[in-house]
């Protein structure tokens, strides 16, 4: 029997203003929620002009979701839309990240 994935995924607009969204994902985020993920994403880029994406309480990541990440922020910048990515993770998880070639596309935040 396959285990439940643990995964949040959060969308609301900054307190400031109302056109920069606060988007929070958390959990598993690996090809096992790609889908899930990739709905979400593509469903909050028509809610805002700005995505402020944060990412924590990471309990497994892989490259697949990274490449989700990127194709977000290239969907925003076709139709003219800022992103701004952050992320803690673990020691670990920053250095598949980096090791991988993909330190440039977040902000590693420990």
């Amino acid at each position: 029997m396959a285990k439940a994935q643990n995964i949040t995924l959060k969308a609301q607009a900054s307190k400031g203003n109302p056109e920069e969204m606060v988007v929070t994902i958390q959990g598993e985020l690996t090809l096992d929620n790609a889908q899930k993920i990739k709905d979400f994403l593509l469903a909050t880029l028509a809610k805002g002009s700005k995505f402020l994406v944060k990412i924590s309480n990471v309990d497994s990541i892989d490259l697949g979701f990274i490449q989700l990440l990127q194709r977000f922020k290239w969907d925003a910048q076709q139709v003219q839309k800022d992103v701004e990515l952050s992320a803690k993770l673990t020691d670990d998880q920053s250095q598949l990240l980096t090791r991988a070639g993909f330190a440039s596309i977040i902000t590693l935040k420990n």
